[in-house]
């Protein structure tokens, strides 16, 4: 693997669902998933979840799986419509 080169590989629906938001955002299948992943890695995110984390631990309060997801696809449709 050549220097800041990698490779992942995707199971097909993955793969699909890459391509589409990709096109959605008007970008390559490669800029759209560099993009996704550097978001997924700033720092600020984790220090976010560590708090979230933190805080369930304290109180006990916890999120269903359902209310998870559902805020994950609106960041994820709030970054798509900014990257447009």
């Amino acid at each position: 693997m050549a220097d800041g080169e990698v490779r992942v590989t995707l199971d097909a629906e993955t793969e699909r669902r890459l391509k589409a938001a990709a096109d959605a955002a008007g970008r390559s299948v490669d800029d759209h998933a560099r993009a996704l992943i550097v978001e997924g890695l700033d720092e600020d995110d984790w220090a976010e979840d560590d708090r979230i984390a933190d805080e369930a631990e304290r109180t006990g309060a916890s999120h269903s799986v359902q209310e998870a997801m559902a805020h994950f696809r609106a960041e994820l449709h709030a970054q798509v419509k900014k990257n447009r």
